[in-house]
């Protein structure tokens, strides 16, 4: 071989080492481009999947906000509307409560209204009937007495003495214009001593037959 051919061989050898190492090279700048692109691509998608979780997440947040601002004015609401419906059935008991009370008031007026009539009512009955009573023994002695006249006065002066002496001692004050109710009220806070001289003093006097056997009662007891 001589040395022209030796040069061509080289030369073609150098020719193939360079547009070798140039492949080589454009594949290397290649498969960098590959990785920078694979690696903004992905760079790419992750940062969009983040923006996407991120958006969905302050969406999410906003959603529960707002469900949670809901629920609030919900519980406010719910509130306010109990303590309306507690307000109102408290002022319904109580008008109901008044309006009963007011009626079991009046109920009592009445009935104490009444009770003072009818009591009233009784004690006109007996003190009429006591006055008919005190009447009749007084026509009977007018009609059947035939006593003298001056032993007649003589008793009579005695009987207005012994009782205007026996009423200053009564245990009972004003006993005469007292009826019998009022009398008999009192009859219970009087000693045996104290009931045995109103009763003398009552037969001695208006002679009252109710009052009298409530007397006799009472010391009997």
């Amino acid at each position: 071989m001589d040395e022209q051919q030796q040069q061509r061989v080289n030369q073609a050898a150098e020719e193939f080492t360079n547009a070798l190492v140039e492949s080589f090279r454009a594949a290397s700048e290649r498969g960098v481009n590959a990785q920078e692109q694979n690696a903004r691509l992905t760079e790419d998608f992750f940062n969009r999947t983040i923006e996407n979780l991120r958006s969905q997440a302050e969406g999410t947040r906003q959603m529960g906000q707002q469900l949670a601002d809901q629920q609030q004015r919900a519980t406010e609401a719910g509130q306010q509307l109990t303590q309306e419906a507690v307000s109102a059935y408290m002022d319904f008991v109580n008008s109901m409560f008044n309006f009963g009370q007011a009626g079991i008031q009046t109920a009592q007026r009445a009935t104490n209204e009444a009770a003072e009539g009818v009591q009233r009512v009784a004690g006109e009955v007996e003190g009429r009937t006591e006055a008919a009573e005190e009447e009749a023994p007084s026509e009977d002695i007018g009609t059947t007495s035939t006593t003298p006249e001056e032993p007649q006065a003589e008793t009579n002066t005695a009987v207005e003495e012994s009782p205007a002496d026996a009423k200053e001692e009564l245990p009972i004050e004003e006993y005469d214009t007292l009826n019998v109710e009022q009398i008999s009220a009192r009859l219970e806070e009087l000693s045996d001593e104290e009931l045995e001289q109103l009763r003398q003093y009552e037969a001695a006097n208006k002679n009252r037959r109710t009052l009298l056997r409530r007397l006799d009662e009472r010391l009997e007891a």
